[in-house]
């Protein structure tokens, strides 16, 4: 199964390394040395030192003289990681086609490629890189879901679909299964079939179905349903930042924007944050309402840093920052005031010489 939240989402490979190293392996001489460059790369890695870590993984690359295993690829996986996070696309590109070139059925290395040409606009070549992904991988419900996902991010919705409705030809009847059924019929709108899937998902023990049961009744405008089913999934010790942000909208409509920012707070301390973004701005919303525009003006300075392309955030921080201004301004005039206050003598009495 892809694992779509760890190091090996639209990754890159330096294809002359791997090329020679699909060509060899490691022997058990040199496998601890290549283990230890292994975890120096993926120390670099998680300190945001990308090139240090390629460079880690390209000795760790290098001591492979034997036949070729998976902590091979794994740490091409991780090498890719380092290497997409630095921009290099091209070498991205020409690094999956090794992949390719020596597993013709590798699917995670056609999916990986899909995302990444689409991401540069060849949604032709990446549809036909998706096809072969599920064509090497079809009983994966997961990849259907992240395709269906990927293709609507770029207006490619009606194609994604196709996935979706593709994924309900995998048999199962297990409790993961009923809860991914569950979740496809969510994402087609079909509400009904998707709360008849959960139940069943639920009753088998899914927790996962909690998730999905909240955002069907999310989308139906019952927010207490919703409420509760997002609550159950946070008691079972899997919520996410998704599921926080979620829980922190539902408390904004209701004007609890105390206890919003508390589920915010939640979420963005999470080892994991992708919807970052999206809880940063309802953090921003839920502090002004709540009246600390002292935190609203910290996070939107913030905000513009990460995110300059959102036009409504610029107006926002505008908004905060003419706020600022005349906040200033107002304490300066009302400390002035006090000030002026204090020398004028009380009436009827003489000034202190």
């Amino acid at each position: 199964m892809i694992k779509i939240k760890n190091s090996k989402i639209v990754y890159t490979l330096a294809a002359a390394a791997l090329s020679v190293t699909l060509l060899s392996g490691c022997t058990n001489e040199y496998r601890e040395d290549q283990l230890a460059y292994r975890q120096i790369g993926i120390s670099s890695m998680e300190a945001g030192n990308y090139d240090e870590a390629v460079t880690a993984f390209n000795t760790a690359l290098s001591l492979c003289v034997g036949k070729i295993s998976e902590t091979e690829i794994d740490i091409c996986y991780y090498k890719a990681a380092a290497q997409y996070a630095s921009g290099d696309v091209e070498g991205a590109l020409e690094t999956y086609d090794a992949l390719i070139e020596y597993d013709g059925k590798d699917a995670d290395a056609y999916y990986l490629r899909g995302c990444l040409l689409l991401q540069q606009g060849e949604s032709v070549q990446a549809l036909s890189d998706y096809e072969n992904a599920v064509k090497y991988n079809s009983q994966d419900f997961e990849l259907y879901v992240r395709i269906y996902e990927n293709l609507s991010g770029y207006d490619l919705a009606t194609e994604g679909e196709e996935y979706l409705n593709a994924a309900f030809g995998i048999k199962g009847d297990a409790a993961e299964d009923l809860a991914w059924r569950g979740k496809i019929y969510y994402l087609l709108g079909q509400y009904g079939n998707a709360i008849t899937e959960l139940t069943a998902a639920l009753e088998k023990g899914s927790v996962e179905a909690n998730l999905t049961m909240g955002q069907v009744y999310e989308a139906q405008g019952d927010s207490g349903s919703a409420e509760s089913y997002y609550q159950a999934y946070v008691a079972s010790g899997s919520a996410d930042s998704e599921v926080m942000n979620a829980l922190a909208g539902i408390e904004m409509a209701k004007g609890n924007y105390e206890t919003a920012l508390e589920y915010i707070e939640e979420g963005l301390a999470m080892e994991s944050v992708p919807n970052k973004q999206a809880l940063m701005r309802n953090e921003i919303i839920a502090s002004e309402y709540s009246g600390d525009f002292e935190n609203a003006w910290a996070v939107i300075q913030e905000y513009v840093a990460l995110y300059p392309d959102d036009a409504e955030a610029e107006r926002e921080y505008i908004f905060l920052k003419n706020r600022q201004v005349t906040d200033t301004s107002t304490d300066d005039a009302e400390e002035s005031t006090e000030e002026s206050t204090e020398e004028i003598p009380e009436e009827g009495t003489e000034q202190e010489s």
